[in-house]
Protein backbone atom coordinates (compact mmCIF):
# COMPACT_ATOMS: atom_id res chain seq x y z
CA UNK A 1 0.00 0.00 0.00
CA UNK A 2 1.05 3.17 -0.98
CA UNK A 3 0.25 6.76 0.74
CA UNK A 4 1.19 10.12 -0.37
CA UNK A 5 0.32 13.89 1.24
CA UNK A 6 0.88 16.70 -1.15
CA UNK A 7 0.05 20.43 -0.29
CA UNK A 8 -1.48 21.22 -4.26
CA UNK A 9 -1.71 25.12 -3.20
CA UNK A 10 -4.99 25.06 -5.40
CA UNK A 11 -6.51 21.70 -6.75
CA UNK A 12 -7.49 23.23 -9.80
CA UNK A 13 -4.68 24.57 -10.62
CA UNK A 14 -3.16 21.69 -10.50
CA UNK A 15 -5.95 19.31 -12.55
CA UNK A 16 -5.52 22.04 -14.98
CA UNK A 17 -1.48 21.56 -14.71
CA UNK A 18 -1.79 17.80 -15.28
CA UNK A 19 -4.96 17.78 -17.97
CA UNK A 20 -7.48 16.04 -15.26
CA UNK A 21 -8.35 14.92 -12.08
CA UNK A 22 -7.37 11.50 -12.99
CA UNK A 23 -4.00 11.85 -14.54
CA UNK A 24 -2.97 13.71 -11.31
CA UNK A 25 -4.39 10.89 -9.35
CA UNK A 26 -3.10 8.29 -11.29
CA UNK A 27 0.68 9.83 -11.67
CA UNK A 28 0.76 9.10 -8.23
CA UNK A 29 0.51 5.55 -8.60
CA UNK A 30 -1.07 5.42 -5.16
CA UNK A 31 -3.76 4.08 -2.71
CA UNK A 32 -4.22 7.04 -0.96
CA UNK A 33 -3.76 10.40 -1.87
CA UNK A 34 -4.23 13.46 0.42
CA UNK A 35 -4.59 16.81 -0.55
CA UNK A 36 -4.03 19.84 1.52
CA UNK A 37 -4.58 23.44 0.77
CA UNK A 38 -7.19 23.08 -2.29
CA UNK A 39 -8.87 26.07 -1.81
CA UNK A 40 -12.07 25.19 -2.90
CA UNK A 41 -15.17 26.28 -1.23
CA UNK A 42 -18.11 23.56 -1.07
CA UNK A 43 -19.92 25.49 -3.89
CA UNK A 44 -16.82 25.28 -5.81
CA UNK A 45 -17.16 21.08 -5.72
CA UNK A 46 -17.34 20.28 -8.86
CA UNK A 47 -17.35 16.60 -10.42
CA UNK A 48 -14.41 17.71 -12.94
CA UNK A 49 -12.40 18.23 -9.13
CA UNK A 50 -13.74 16.11 -7.16
CA UNK A 51 -14.85 12.60 -9.04
CA UNK A 52 -12.01 10.49 -11.03
CA UNK A 53 -12.98 6.73 -12.00
CA UNK A 54 -11.79 4.66 -9.82
CA UNK A 55 -11.09 6.68 -6.80
CA UNK A 56 -13.36 7.65 -4.15
CA UNK A 57 -12.89 10.96 -2.26
CA UNK A 58 -13.65 13.15 0.98
CA UNK A 59 -13.44 16.70 1.29
CA UNK A 60 -13.22 19.43 3.72
CA UNK A 61 -13.67 23.32 2.93
CA UNK A 62 -13.41 26.43 5.08
CA UNK A 63 -16.88 27.03 6.58
CA UNK A 64 -15.61 30.87 7.95
CA UNK A 65 -16.53 33.85 6.82
CA UNK A 66 -13.34 35.74 7.51
CA UNK A 67 -11.83 38.39 5.90
CA UNK A 68 -9.05 36.53 3.19
CA UNK A 69 -10.15 33.32 4.69
CA UNK A 70 -12.92 32.06 2.57
CA UNK A 71 -11.86 29.59 -0.41
CA UNK A 72 -8.91 29.18 1.82
CA UNK A 73 -7.16 26.17 2.90
CA UNK A 74 -9.41 22.92 2.40
CA UNK A 75 -7.78 19.27 2.76
CA UNK A 76 -9.77 16.16 0.34
CA UNK A 77 -8.49 12.76 0.47
CA UNK A 78 -8.51 10.53 -2.15
CA UNK A 79 -8.78 6.40 -1.82
CA UNK A 80 -8.14 4.24 -5.35
CA UNK A 81 -10.29 1.01 -5.07
CA UNK A 82 -11.33 -1.10 -7.49
CA UNK A 83 -15.63 -1.59 -6.21
CA UNK A 84 -16.92 1.21 -4.03
CA UNK A 85 -19.62 -0.86 -2.39
CA UNK A 86 -19.07 -4.46 -0.61
CA UNK A 87 -15.04 -4.18 -0.77
CA UNK A 88 -12.57 -5.67 1.25
CA UNK A 89 -9.70 -2.98 0.17
CA UNK A 90 -7.97 -1.39 3.07
CA UNK A 91 -7.72 1.62 0.43
CA UNK A 92 -11.75 2.35 0.97
CA UNK A 93 -12.01 3.73 4.19
CA UNK A 94 -14.87 2.14 6.77
CA UNK A 95 -15.98 5.87 8.11
CA UNK A 96 -15.05 9.02 7.66
CA UNK A 97 -15.35 12.21 8.93
CA UNK A 98 -15.02 16.37 8.31
CA UNK A 99 -12.96 18.14 11.10
CA UNK A 100 -12.08 16.42 14.43
CA UNK A 101 -14.48 18.08 16.69
CA UNK A 102 -17.45 16.16 15.53
CA UNK A 103 -19.28 19.33 15.77
CA UNK A 104 -19.28 20.20 11.55
CA UNK A 105 -22.93 19.04 10.31
CA UNK A 106 -21.45 15.87 8.64
CA UNK A 107 -20.29 14.56 11.67
CA UNK A 108 -23.42 14.11 13.19
CA UNK A 109 -22.71 17.53 15.84
CA UNK A 110 -21.48 15.48 18.78
CA UNK A 111 -18.55 16.87 20.60
CA UNK A 112 -15.74 14.06 20.47
CA UNK A 113 -14.73 11.92 23.17
CA UNK A 114 -11.37 13.79 24.97
CA UNK A 115 -12.47 17.52 23.78
CA UNK A 116 -14.84 17.64 26.94
CA UNK A 117 -12.95 20.56 28.35
CA UNK A 118 -13.30 22.92 25.49
CA UNK A 119 -16.15 24.90 24.45
CA UNK A 120 -17.93 24.54 21.57
CA UNK A 121 -17.19 27.77 20.43
CA UNK A 122 -14.13 26.89 20.38
CA UNK A 123 -13.98 23.99 18.47
CA UNK A 124 -16.47 25.44 15.78
CA UNK A 125 -14.31 28.41 15.36
CA UNK A 126 -10.85 25.41 14.91
CA UNK A 127 -12.96 23.27 12.83
CA UNK A 128 -14.68 26.22 10.55
CA UNK A 129 -11.10 26.13 8.02
CA UNK A 130 -11.34 23.01 6.64
CA UNK A 131 -7.84 21.97 7.81
CA UNK A 132 -9.00 17.83 8.69
CA UNK A 133 -10.65 15.02 7.42
CA UNK A 134 -10.40 11.23 9.32
CA UNK A 135 -10.61 7.97 7.46
CA UNK A 136 -11.02 4.96 9.35
CA UNK A 137 -9.25 2.53 7.51
CA UNK A 138 -9.48 -0.41 9.76
CA UNK A 139 -6.36 -1.53 10.72
CA UNK A 140 -5.41 2.26 11.28
CA UNK A 141 -6.78 5.64 11.47
CA UNK A 142 -5.48 8.47 8.89
CA UNK A 143 -6.04 12.34 9.79
CA UNK A 144 -5.35 13.94 6.79
CA UNK A 145 -4.37 17.57 8.27
CA UNK A 146 -3.63 21.28 7.20
CA UNK A 147 -1.55 23.00 9.87
CA UNK A 148 -2.61 26.73 10.11
CA UNK A 149 0.69 29.35 9.69
CA UNK A 150 1.03 31.86 11.71
CA UNK A 151 3.46 34.61 11.79
CA UNK A 152 5.81 35.51 14.66
CA UNK A 153 4.20 39.00 14.81
CA UNK A 154 0.86 37.56 14.74
CA UNK A 155 -0.58 36.81 18.22
CA UNK A 156 -4.01 35.73 16.99
CA UNK A 157 -2.89 33.31 14.88
CA UNK A 158 -0.55 32.12 17.01
CA UNK A 159 -3.14 31.42 19.49
CA UNK A 160 -5.07 29.82 16.73
CA UNK A 161 -2.28 27.63 16.17
CA UNK A 162 -1.61 26.79 19.54
CA UNK A 163 -5.60 25.62 19.91
CA UNK A 164 -5.48 23.86 16.83
CA UNK A 165 -2.97 21.01 17.60
CA UNK A 166 -4.41 21.28 20.87
CA UNK A 167 -7.36 19.81 20.53
CA UNK A 168 -5.93 17.23 17.52
CA UNK A 169 -3.35 16.33 20.23
CA UNK A 170 -6.30 15.19 22.65
CA UNK A 171 -8.17 13.42 20.05
CA UNK A 172 -4.65 11.10 18.94
CA UNK A 173 -4.40 10.49 22.76
CA UNK A 174 -7.91 9.55 23.11
CA UNK A 175 -7.80 7.07 20.22
CA UNK A 176 -4.54 5.70 21.10
CA UNK A 177 -5.96 4.95 24.66
CA UNK A 178 -8.60 2.90 22.67
CA UNK A 179 -5.67 0.56 20.96
CA UNK A 180 -6.61 1.79 17.61
CA UNK A 181 -3.05 2.98 15.28
CA UNK A 182 -2.65 6.36 13.87
CA UNK A 183 -1.38 8.08 10.55
CA UNK A 184 -1.00 11.89 10.46
CA UNK A 185 -0.05 12.80 7.41
CA UNK A 186 -0.26 16.56 5.56
CA UNK A 187 1.20 20.11 5.43
CA UNK A 188 1.73 20.95 9.21
CA UNK A 189 3.48 24.09 8.67
CA UNK A 190 6.31 23.35 11.73
CA UNK A 191 9.68 22.54 10.70
CA UNK A 192 10.70 19.67 13.64
CA UNK A 193 14.63 20.36 13.74
CA UNK A 194 17.53 22.55 12.46
CA UNK A 195 18.31 19.98 10.08
CA UNK A 196 14.98 20.40 8.29
CA UNK A 197 15.57 23.75 7.54
CA UNK A 198 18.12 25.72 5.07
CA UNK A 199 18.45 28.91 7.59
CA UNK A 200 17.78 27.63 10.65
CA UNK A 201 19.34 30.32 13.33
CA UNK A 202 21.01 29.52 17.05
CA UNK A 203 17.21 29.59 18.55
CA UNK A 204 15.35 27.52 15.96
CA UNK A 205 14.80 24.75 18.53
CA UNK A 206 12.92 26.75 20.74
CA UNK A 207 10.07 27.83 19.30
CA UNK A 208 7.01 26.47 20.89
CA UNK A 209 5.69 24.66 18.13
CA UNK A 210 8.75 22.55 16.85
CA UNK A 211 8.83 21.97 20.95
CA UNK A 212 5.59 21.10 20.75
CA UNK A 213 6.34 18.92 17.68
CA UNK A 214 9.44 17.11 19.23
CA UNK A 215 7.49 16.29 22.41
CA UNK A 216 4.80 14.07 20.27
CA UNK A 217 7.56 11.98 19.01
CA UNK A 218 9.03 8.55 20.73
CA UNK A 219 12.45 10.00 21.25
CA UNK A 220 10.66 12.51 23.49
CA UNK A 221 8.69 10.02 25.46
CA UNK A 222 5.34 10.58 23.00
CA UNK A 223 3.97 8.02 20.58
CA UNK A 224 4.62 9.19 16.95
CA UNK A 225 7.44 8.26 14.68
CA UNK A 226 8.63 10.81 12.23
CA UNK A 227 8.59 8.36 9.35
CA UNK A 228 10.52 10.48 6.85
CA UNK A 229 13.39 11.12 9.84
CA UNK A 230 12.68 7.63 10.87
CA UNK A 231 14.18 6.05 7.89
CA UNK A 232 16.82 8.92 7.09
CA UNK A 233 18.02 10.02 10.38
CA UNK A 234 21.06 12.24 8.77
CA UNK A 235 20.25 13.36 5.42
CA UNK A 236 20.29 16.86 4.53
CA UNK A 237 18.66 19.49 2.47
CA UNK A 238 15.63 17.29 2.08
CA UNK A 239 12.86 20.13 2.04
CA UNK A 240 9.39 20.00 0.77
CA UNK A 241 8.47 23.60 0.76
CA UNK A 242 10.36 26.65 -1.03
CA UNK A 243 9.48 30.25 -1.05
CA UNK A 244 7.39 31.21 -4.45
CA UNK A 245 8.74 33.82 -6.72
CA UNK A 246 12.61 33.80 -5.21
CA UNK A 247 14.43 31.61 -7.39
CA UNK A 248 14.76 29.43 -3.63
CA UNK A 249 13.85 25.86 -5.85
CA UNK A 250 16.90 26.13 -7.89
CA UNK A 251 19.26 26.71 -4.44
CA UNK A 252 17.35 24.39 -2.51
CA UNK A 253 16.69 26.89 -0.01
CA UNK A 254 13.67 25.76 1.25
CA UNK A 255 12.01 23.67 4.84
CA UNK A 256 10.40 20.68 6.03
CA UNK A 257 6.81 20.96 6.77
CA UNK A 258 4.92 18.36 5.24
CA UNK A 259 4.95 15.45 7.46
CA UNK A 260 3.81 11.38 7.90
CA UNK A 261 3.87 10.37 11.30
CA UNK A 262 2.95 7.06 12.85
CA UNK A 263 1.95 5.36 16.27
CA UNK A 264 0.53 2.79 17.43
CA UNK A 265 1.63 -1.32 17.43
CA UNK A 266 2.14 -3.74 14.69
CA UNK A 267 -0.06 -5.90 13.23
CA UNK A 268 2.06 -8.95 14.56
CA UNK A 269 -0.03 -8.70 18.20
CA UNK A 270 2.48 -10.99 20.03
CA UNK A 271 4.79 -8.33 20.30
CA UNK A 272 5.49 -5.28 23.00
CA UNK A 273 4.87 -1.72 21.54
CA UNK A 274 8.72 -1.00 22.39
CA UNK A 275 10.96 -3.90 19.75
CA UNK A 276 7.83 -4.38 17.31
CA UNK A 277 5.89 -1.05 15.99
CA UNK A 278 4.12 -0.56 12.91
CA UNK A 279 6.80 1.58 11.55
CA UNK A 280 9.64 -1.09 11.73
CA UNK A 281 7.41 -4.04 10.87
CA UNK A 282 4.91 -2.65 7.76
CA UNK A 283 6.91 0.63 6.75
CA UNK A 284 8.89 -0.50 3.87
CA UNK A 285 9.47 3.12 2.61
CA UNK A 286 9.23 6.58 3.19
CA UNK A 287 10.86 9.81 0.75
CA UNK A 288 9.89 12.51 -0.77
CA UNK A 289 9.11 12.92 -4.52
CA UNK A 290 11.39 15.41 -5.91
CA UNK A 291 9.97 15.14 -9.97
CA UNK A 292 7.45 17.22 -8.33
CA UNK A 293 9.61 20.21 -7.75
CA UNK A 294 8.67 23.02 -10.35
CA UNK A 295 12.27 23.51 -10.97
CA UNK A 296 14.51 21.30 -12.63
CA UNK A 297 18.02 21.57 -14.48
CA UNK A 298 17.06 23.46 -17.87
CA UNK A 299 13.74 25.10 -16.88
CA UNK A 300 15.28 28.01 -15.11
CA UNK A 301 15.73 31.45 -16.44
CA UNK A 302 19.21 33.29 -16.34
CA UNK A 303 18.44 36.30 -14.38
CA UNK A 304 16.60 36.73 -12.05
CA UNK A 305 14.74 41.14 -10.93
CA UNK A 306 13.51 42.80 -7.78
CA UNK A 307 14.43 39.76 -5.91
CA UNK A 308 11.79 37.30 -7.57
CA UNK A 309 11.42 34.95 -10.93
CA UNK A 310 11.75 36.42 -14.24
CA UNK A 311 9.10 33.87 -15.41
CA UNK A 312 6.58 32.27 -13.64
CA UNK A 313 7.44 28.13 -12.33
CA UNK A 314 4.25 25.42 -12.65
CA UNK A 315 2.96 23.52 -10.07
CA UNK A 316 2.43 23.66 -6.48
CA UNK A 317 5.61 25.14 -4.26
CA UNK A 318 5.93 22.05 -1.94
CA UNK A 319 6.63 18.83 -3.13
CA UNK A 320 5.00 15.21 -2.32
CA UNK A 321 5.73 12.66 0.25
CA UNK A 322 5.18 8.64 0.51
CA UNK A 323 4.76 5.93 2.43
CA UNK A 324 4.89 2.22 0.86
CA UNK A 325 3.50 -0.12 3.41
CA UNK A 326 3.77 -4.14 3.46
CA UNK A 327 2.11 -7.07 5.00
CA UNK A 328 -1.08 -5.36 5.34
CA UNK A 329 -3.93 -7.48 5.03
CA UNK A 330 -7.60 -6.88 3.67
CA UNK A 331 -10.39 -6.10 6.33
CA UNK A 332 -13.87 -7.59 5.69
CA UNK A 333 -16.29 -6.38 2.92
CA UNK A 334 -17.50 -2.79 3.44
CA UNK A 335 -18.82 -0.19 1.33
CA UNK A 336 -17.93 4.05 0.55
CA UNK A 337 -19.08 5.87 4.02
CA UNK A 338 -21.97 9.08 3.19
CA UNK A 339 -19.05 11.36 3.57
CA UNK A 340 -18.01 10.40 0.28
CA UNK A 341 -18.13 12.93 -2.29
CA UNK A 342 -20.33 10.63 -4.69
CA UNK A 343 -23.22 12.00 -2.49
CA UNK A 344 -23.13 15.26 -2.30
CA UNK A 345 -26.01 16.97 -3.62
CA UNK A 346 -23.89 19.56 -5.65
CA UNK A 347 -22.13 16.37 -7.57
CA UNK A 348 -25.11 14.66 -7.94
CA UNK A 349 -27.81 17.38 -8.77
CA UNK A 350 -30.51 18.77 -5.91
CA UNK A 351 -32.61 16.12 -7.44
CA UNK A 352 -32.01 12.77 -6.21
CA UNK A 353 -33.70 9.67 -7.52
CA UNK A 354 -35.50 7.22 -5.02
CA UNK A 355 -32.60 4.41 -5.10
CA UNK A 356 -29.89 7.15 -4.49
CA UNK A 357 -31.66 7.97 -1.54
CA UNK A 358 -31.90 4.86 -0.17
CA UNK A 359 -28.33 3.92 -1.07
CA UNK A 360 -27.09 6.62 0.79
CA UNK A 361 -30.05 6.29 3.48
CA UNK A 362 -28.24 2.41 4.04
CA UNK A 363 -24.59 3.55 4.31
CA UNK A 364 -25.40 6.48 6.72
CA UNK A 365 -26.83 3.48 8.44
CA UNK A 366 -23.97 1.43 8.19
CA UNK A 367 -21.93 4.47 9.12
CA UNK A 368 -23.37 4.98 12.79
CA UNK A 369 -22.38 1.41 13.73
CA UNK A 370 -18.69 2.13 12.41
CA UNK A 371 -18.28 5.16 14.39
CA UNK A 372 -14.54 5.61 15.54
CA UNK A 373 -14.68 7.97 17.99
CA UNK A 374 -13.12 7.88 20.88
CA UNK A 375 -15.83 5.26 22.52
CA UNK A 376 -15.15 2.66 20.39
CA UNK A 377 -13.34 -0.48 22.35
CA UNK A 378 -9.80 -1.35 21.66
CA UNK A 379 -8.91 -3.17 18.75
CA UNK A 380 -8.45 -6.69 20.26
CA UNK A 381 -6.05 -9.48 19.22
CA UNK A 382 -8.86 -11.87 17.58
CA UNK A 383 -7.43 -10.57 14.14
CA UNK A 384 -5.31 -13.22 14.36
CA UNK A 385 -1.95 -13.36 16.51
CA UNK A 386 1.38 -13.75 14.47
CA UNK A 387 4.13 -15.90 16.16
CA UNK A 388 7.22 -14.06 14.59
CA UNK A 389 6.84 -10.41 12.67
CA UNK A 390 9.43 -11.80 10.16
CA UNK A 391 6.73 -13.75 8.79
CA UNK A 392 3.56 -13.12 6.74
CA UNK A 393 0.65 -11.82 7.80
CA UNK A 394 -2.25 -14.44 6.80
CA UNK A 395 -5.02 -12.67 8.26
CA UNK A 396 -8.58 -12.35 7.06
CA UNK A 397 -10.01 -10.42 10.02
CA UNK A 398 -12.98 -12.77 9.90
CA UNK A 399 -13.59 -12.40 13.59
CA UNK A 400 -12.65 -8.91 13.72
CA UNK A 401 -16.35 -8.52 15.19
CA UNK A 402 -15.37 -9.32 18.32
CA UNK A 403 -13.57 -6.09 19.19
CA UNK A 404 -16.38 -4.43 17.91
CA UNK A 405 -14.46 -1.67 16.35
CA UNK A 406 -16.15 -2.88 12.55
CA UNK A 407 -19.36 -4.23 14.08
CA UNK A 408 -22.21 -3.49 12.07
CA UNK A 409 -21.01 -3.14 8.56
CA UNK A 410 -18.76 -6.47 8.83
CA UNK A 411 -20.69 -8.71 11.41
CA UNK A 412 -23.05 -9.97 8.78
CA UNK A 413 -22.40 -13.69 8.33
CA UNK A 414 -24.73 -13.77 5.45
CA UNK A 415 -23.21 -10.16 3.94
CA UNK A 416 -24.26 -11.21 0.41
CA UNK A 417 -27.53 -12.29 1.17
CA UNK A 418 -28.22 -8.93 3.20
CA UNK A 419 -26.68 -7.58 0.38
CA UNK A 420 -29.42 -9.32 -2.34
CA UNK A 421 -31.91 -8.22 -0.09
CA UNK A 422 -31.19 -4.83 -0.02
CA UNK A 423 -31.34 -4.52 -4.18
CA UNK A 424 -34.61 -6.43 -3.93
CA UNK A 425 -35.58 -3.68 -1.77
CA UNK A 426 -34.25 -0.89 -3.94
CA UNK A 427 -35.92 -2.79 -7.02
CA UNK A 428 -39.40 -2.99 -4.89
CA UNK A 429 -39.02 0.49 -3.95
CA UNK A 430 -38.68 1.86 -7.49
CA UNK A 431 -41.57 -0.79 -8.74
CA UNK A 432 -43.73 0.90 -5.90
CA UNK A 433 -42.93 4.00 -6.81
CA UNK A 434 -43.17 3.82 -10.87
CA UNK A 435 -47.00 2.20 -10.02
CA UNK A 436 -47.68 4.87 -7.22
CA UNK A 437 -47.02 7.56 -10.05
CA UNK A 438 -49.15 6.14 -12.41
CA UNK A 439 -51.98 5.12 -9.60
CA UNK A 440 -52.00 8.96 -8.90
CA UNK A 441 -51.56 10.05 -12.37
CA UNK A 442 -55.01 7.79 -13.56
CA UNK A 443 -57.17 8.87 -10.55
CA UNK A 444 -56.20 12.37 -11.76
CA UNK A 445 -57.42 11.85 -15.71
CA UNK A 446 -60.69 9.82 -14.37
CA UNK A 447 -62.29 12.90 -12.57
CA UNK A 448 -61.92 14.76 -15.53
CA UNK A 449 -63.24 12.45 -18.84
CA UNK A 450 -62.14 13.96 -21.73
CA UNK A 451 -65.17 13.48 -24.48
CA UNK A 452 -62.02 14.03 -27.01
CA UNK A 453 -59.27 10.90 -27.79
CA UNK A 454 -55.94 11.85 -26.43
CA UNK A 455 -53.20 13.14 -29.11
CA UNK A 456 -51.08 9.79 -29.22
CA UNK A 457 -48.44 11.83 -31.56
CA UNK A 458 -48.09 14.73 -28.91
CA UNK A 459 -44.24 14.59 -27.25
CA UNK A 460 -44.12 12.83 -23.98
CA UNK A 461 -42.76 14.28 -20.79
CA UNK A 462 -39.20 13.94 -20.07
CA UNK A 463 -38.18 11.47 -17.47
CA UNK A 464 -35.34 11.60 -15.54
CA UNK A 465 -33.27 8.33 -14.10
CA UNK A 466 -34.97 5.13 -13.56
CA UNK A 467 -38.26 6.82 -14.46
CA UNK A 468 -38.23 9.80 -11.93
CA UNK A 469 -40.47 12.90 -13.54
CA UNK A 470 -38.53 16.07 -13.65
CA UNK A 471 -39.98 19.50 -12.06
CA UNK A 472 -40.71 20.71 -14.95
CA UNK A 473 -42.26 17.20 -16.68
CA UNK A 474 -44.14 16.82 -13.86
CA UNK A 475 -46.37 20.13 -14.05
CA UNK A 476 -46.49 19.94 -17.79
CA UNK A 477 -48.01 16.47 -17.24
CA UNK A 478 -50.40 17.24 -14.89
CA UNK A 479 -51.46 20.52 -17.10
CA UNK A 480 -52.11 17.52 -19.87
CA UNK A 481 -53.83 15.75 -18.00
CA UNK A 482 -56.54 18.64 -16.45
CA UNK A 483 -56.70 19.94 -20.08
CA UNK A 484 -57.93 16.29 -21.25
Amino acid sequence: MKIVTYNVNGLRQRVSQFGSLRKLLDSFDADIICFQETKLRRQELKSDLVMADGYESFFSCTRTSDKGRTGYSGVATFCRVKSPFSSTEVALPVAAEEGFTGLLETSGSKIMEGLEDFSKDELLKIDSEGRCVITDHGHFILFNVYGPRADSEDTVRIQFKLQFFHVLQKRWEFLLCQGRRIFVVGDLNIAPAAIDRCDAGPDFAKNEFRIWFRSMLVESGGSFFDVFRSKHPERRESYTCWPSNTGAEQFNYGTRIDHILCAGPCLHQKHDLQSYNFLTCHVNECDILIDYKRWKPGNAPSYRWKGGMSTRLEGSDHAPVYMCLGEVPEIPQHSTPSLASRYLPIIRGVQQTLVSVLMKREVAKQGKSCKFSGSLPAESNSTGDTEDCSENVDRSLNNYCDSGILQGVYCSSSNQESEGEFTKTIENCRDSANVASHSTITQGSSKHISPFPVDRARKKAKKSQLGQLSLKSFFHKRLQLQCS
